[in-house]
């Protein structure tokens, strides 16, 4: 709850100095307010990373994103890692194969007698 109050301080300060500073601005500068968008802009971004660190991704199925996006994304992740997994296995298991058939034809050659075997002794 105290996090809650805090973030809802915050909102309230940037919103009181925005306006606030937007008067001045305004009035005195002959309504210049470049530098009164780059204070709201920058200010927005802490006010909203504020929010995330308060609420987290609860709320966001206002803008259509699904509140469970990150558990969605880490099981998509999960099973990446699963295939990924399943892979390597296969790989080191069909490398395994090439060496023992590898190892077979290597004995085969072995025993093969040779030509000279043919030829008759002097």
């Amino acid at each position: 709850m105290k996090q809650k109050k805090g973030f809802f301080y915050h909102l309230f300060a940037y919103v009181c100095i925005i306006g606030m500073l937007y008067a001045i601005m305004y009035f005195e500068a002959d309504g210049n307010l470049l530098p009164i968008i780059i204070v709201a802009l920058s200010w927005g971004i802490g006010i909203i990373t504020h929010y995330f660190k308060t609420f987290g991704t609860e709320h966001l199925d206002i803008l259509g994103i699904s509140p469970d996006w990150e558990e969605k994304e880490l099981e998509k992740e999960v099973e990446k890692l699963k295939r990924k997994r399943a892979l390597l296995e296969r790989l080191k298991e069909e490398k395994d194969l090439l060496e023992d058939l590898e190892r077979l034809d290597l004995k085969e050659i072995e025993k093969r007698p040779s030509d000279d075997d043919f030829l008759p002794e002097h």
